[in-house]
């Protein structure tokens, strides 16, 4: 009889593998690969959220940011800067756009676009599109990420919870925006 590691080694935890790591941004900072994760393979997972729009008018929600998964490989230990926009505070203002320098150690540069303070969901990925009227409620966004605002109870958030990147209805702030960064080691 054989295990299921003999087939898969990684998964008996003798022969290869490593230990899950993570690293969550609610603020700006820096991503520093360890040398540990380059020795592994250097792949590591970005999930990065813009911050959501806030509507200018009682008749729409805002559209929230843009959330997304990327993965890719990293190459050095050089320190990777991660940008995370601030919650949107004034009325029919657009989200500020998110980032994950990955250029700098070998992987990607990646850009998360806010959501506009429209109900419009344009040049970005995902269905956090803001209500309007009789168009419908707000979506849902990625995972709840990036949720549309709502207007006239056409249904959708308020008011953007932190780190969520949601779209709001007016007078409510929107979402600020996240990246959560996942490796093995």
């Amino acid at each position: 009889m054989s295990n299921f590691s003999d087939f898969f080694p990684a998964a008996g935890g003798g022969g290869g593998g490593g230990i899950p790591k993570y690293q969550e941004f609610i603020s700006s900072g820096t991503f520093t690969p360890t040398q540990a994760l380059i020795d592994a393979g250097g792949y590591i997972e970005v999930f990065l959220v813009a911050a959501g729009g806030r509507s200018q008018s009682n008749s729409n929600g805002a559209s929230g940011g843009e959330a997304f998964l990327e993965r890719m490989y990293l190459t050095s230990t050089t320190g990777c800067a991660v940008v995370i926009a601030a919650a949107v505070t004034a009325n029919g203002s657009t989200g500020g756009n998110s980032s994950f320098a990955g250029a700098s150690a070998g992987g990607n540069d990646l850009t998360a676009v806010g959501g506009q303070w429209n109900h419009v969901q344009s040049t970005k990925l995902g269905t956090g599109w803001g209500a309007l009227g009789s168009y419908g409620p707000a979506g849902n966004g990625f995972m709840g990420y990036g949720a549309g605002g709502g207007g006239n109870g056409d249904g959708g958030i308020t008011e953007g919870k932190a780190n969520s990147g949601q779209g709001s209805s007016i007078n409510s702030n929107s979402g600020s925006g996240y990246c959560l960064i996942k490796w093995f080691e």
